[in-house]
C-alpha cells in the first residue's frame, strides 16, 4: 500500500512539474469542451454503472458566449459617490481579450480577473424590488450579506449588458469558494460561510430566474417538480426523493432552509444527503473531483471543463433517464474557452494558502507524532495531506470491469460514512473521495455532508450516538442523530488528542 501512495503522489508531482516547465511558454487557450477528453472524463453511477451523458461538442459550442465584464457591489454606506453612473457610462466592457497567447503566468492574473468577476449571467436583473434591496442599509441589517472590509457585498456584481442596461448579478464560482474572514479580508477558494437561511424574500425572486418553462410560454414547474428534476433518482426502487412532487411548495421550501451555512444541496445532489462546500485550494493533488470523485481532475482543463459542466452544461441525464424537455436543457449561452481555461489555470496553480495565524509548537509537534504513530498518513499523506485515492461507501461493492481497473481505490477498507450521497444521489459513484486536511484552520465544517463544525466535535465519540445534536448540518427536520464513520483517533486520550487538534490547524 505505501508503495500505491508514493506512486500516486510522485505521478501528481510529476503532472504538475511538467505542466510547469511549459511556464514560460505562450499558448493559447485550448478546446475545452472536447470530446475526446470527455468520453472518459467522468465516472460511471453507482447503481446503473453508467457515465452521465454530456452535451456533444457539435450542440456546445453553437451556444453564443458570454464575455462581460462586471464590477463590485457594495453596501449603501460605503459605495463611491456616483459610482453606478460611472459603470453606465463605461458601458458594456469584455472581460477577456479572447484568442490571446499566453503565459502561465499571464493565464494565472486572467484567471485571478475571471474568479472576481465571472457572474450568473442566467440571472441578471434589473428588478426594482431586488435592487433596492441592495441598496438599503435597513434591509441589509435586517437581511445581512457577507461583506469584506472595504464594504464589497462579494456575491453580486454590477453588469453593464451589450444593450447598455445595468443590471444586478450573483458572483459564480467564487461566491461558494470565498471566505469572509472575522477582519473582512477574502480567502479565495476556502470554504463559504454564507448567512444562513432564512434568506431576504427580494432574493427568493432572484433565485427563482433559474426555473425554466417545458415549452415556450409554459407555466414555471411547481417547486416539488423542480426539486425533483434536481435530485430525483429513478433507477433506485427506494429512492427518497420520488415524494418530491407532490410536496406543498412551503414543504419544498422547508428542505433548502435546512441548509446550514456552508454547505449545499447541488443540482444531482439532495437535500437529503446534502453536500459541504469544499475548499478549492490544493485541488491539483486530488485525483477526483466532487466528495465522490465524479469526475477526473487530469489538469487546469479538467477544472475549466468542470466549471463550463456545472454553470451551464448539465442536464442531469444519465443511461435513458432524462430530468429536462429539450427546451429547458437548450445551452442559450456559455463561458468563452479563454476564460475557462484561466479560470483552470488560476485553482490549479495560481490558488496558494493564506497565511496560517496557527505558528507550529510544542503541543503541535507533539500531535504530529501522534497523526504518524496512528497511521493517519496513510490516508492523508504528507505534504499533501491526501494519498488521492477513492474509498468504497459501505453497501457498495467495486464491479470487476475495465472502468473500474482505472480508478485509485483504497481496497480492504471501510470508513463506515454515511453512504447516501455516495449511493442515493446522481453524485453517487459508491466512492467517497479522501480529502486533504490542508487548510482546516479555515475551513469549519468536517465530512461530505458537512455535519461537523469543529475538530473536538469531530473526535467526539459521543457524535456515534443517536442523541447527538450535530454541530454542522443536520438534515431536514432533524435535531439529534448520529453522525457515523472514520472512528479513527476517537479511542485517543484526551492530551493526545488535543496535541493531534493542534497539529491539524498547522497545516
Amino acid at each position: 500500500m505505501q508503495a500505491v501512495r508514493f506512486f500516486l503522489f510522485a505521478a501528481l508531482l510529476a503532472q504538475a512539474s511538467s505542466a510547469s516547465s511549459q511556464a514560460g511558454a505562450r499558448t493559447r487557450a485550448p478546446r475545452i469542451w472536447d470530446e475526446m477528453a470527455l468520453q472518459s472524463w467522468a465516472n460511471p453511477m453507482a447503481g446503473i454503472n453508467l457515465r452521465p451523458h454530456h452535451y456533444s461538442e457539435a450542440e456546445y459550442y453553437a451556444a453564443p458566449v458570454d464575455n462581460l465584464r462586471s464590477y463590485p457591489a457594495y453596501h449603501p454606506d460605503r459605495e463611491p459617490a456616483g459610482y453606478l453612473e460611472s459603470l453606465r457610462k463605461r458601458g458594456p466592457e469584455p472581460m477577456l481579450e479572447l484568442g490571446k497567447a499566453r503565459t502561465r503566468d499571464e493565464w494565472i492574473e486572467a484567471g485571478r480577473r475571471v474568479w472576481d468577476e465571472l457572474d450568473v449571467a442566467r440571472v441578471r436583473t434589473s428588478d426594482f424590488r431586488i435592487i433596492d434591496y441592495l441598496r438599503s442599509r435597513e434591509a441589509l441589517k435586517k437581511y445581512p450579506q457577507r461583506m469584506t472590509k472595504d464594504g464589497r457585498l462579494i456575491d453580486f456584481r454590477w453588469v453593464v449588458e451589450n444593450g447598455g442596461e445595468l443590471k444586478l448579478g450573483l458572483t459564480d464560482c467564487s461566491s461558494c469558494h470565498s471566505r469572509v474572514m472575522p477582519d473582512g479580508s477574502v480567502v479565495s477558494g476556502s470554504q463559504a460561510n454564507f448567512q444562513p437561511p432564512p434568506f431576504a424574500p427580494m432574493l427568493n425572486l432572484m433565485f427563482g430566474l433559474f426555473s425554466i418553462p417545458k415549452e415556450p410560454g409554459g407555466e414555471l414547474p411547481a417547486p416539488g417538480e423542480a426539486a425533483y428534476a434536481s435530485f430525483g433518482v429513478p433507477w433506485l426502487s427506494d429512492d427518497v426523493h420520488r415524494r418530491l412532487p407532490s410536496l406543498a411548495p412551503r414543504d419544498v421550501g422547508a428542505l433548502t432552509g435546512a441548509e446550514a451555512s456552508g454547505t449545499f444541496a447541488r443540482f444531482n445532489g439532495s437535500s437529503y444527503f446534502t453536500t459541504k462546500i469544499p475548499s478549492l485550494i490544493g485541488v491539483r493533488y486530488s485525483r477526483y473531483l466532487d466528495h465522490t470523485g465524479t469526475h477526473q481532475n487530469r489538469g487546469p482543463e479538467d477544472i475549466a471543463r468542470y466549471a463550463a459542466l456545472v454553470s451551464t452544461a448539465d442536464d442531469g441525464s444519465i443511461g435513458p433517464y432524462k430530468f429536462l424537455t429539450d427546451y429547458q436543457r437548450r445551452l442559450r449561452l456559455r463561458l468563452s474557452d479563454d476564460a475557462l481555461y484561466a479560470l483552470g489555470v488560476f485553482i490549479y496553480f495560481g490558488m496558494q494558502e493564506p497565511p496560517n495565524p496557527n505558528p507550529p509548537g510544542e503541543l503541535s509537534r507533539q500531535g504530529e507524532k501522534i497523526f504518524a504513530r496512528a497511521g493517519c498518513a496513510g490516508c492523508h499523506t504528507p505534504p499533501a495531506y491526501t494519498n488521492g485515492m477513492l474509498i468504497p461507501a459501505d453497501g457498495f461493492t467495486p464491479p470487476d470491469d475495465a472502468e473500474t481497473k482505472r480508478l485509485a481505490i483504497i481496497r480492504g477498507v471501510r470508513i463506515g460514512s454515511d453512504p447516501g450521497l455516495a449511493l442515493k444521489t446522481r453524485k453517487g459513484t459508491g466512492y467517497y473521495k479522501v480529502p486533504s486536511l490542508r487548510g482546516l484552520w479555515h475551513r469549519d465544517l468536517i465530512e461530505h455532508s458537512g455535519s461537523i463544525a469543529s475538530l473536538e466535535d469531530w473526535f467526539d465519540p459521543k457524535r456515534l450516538r443517536p442523541e447527538f445534536v450535530p454541530s454542522g448540518w443536520k438534515g431536514p427536520g432533524v435535531e439529534r442523530r448520529a453522525v457515523p464513520g472514520h472512528e479513527f483517533g476517537l479511542d485517543l486520550p484526551a492530551e493526545d488528542k488535543r496535541a493531534l487538534i493542534a497539529f491539524l490547524r498547522t497545516l
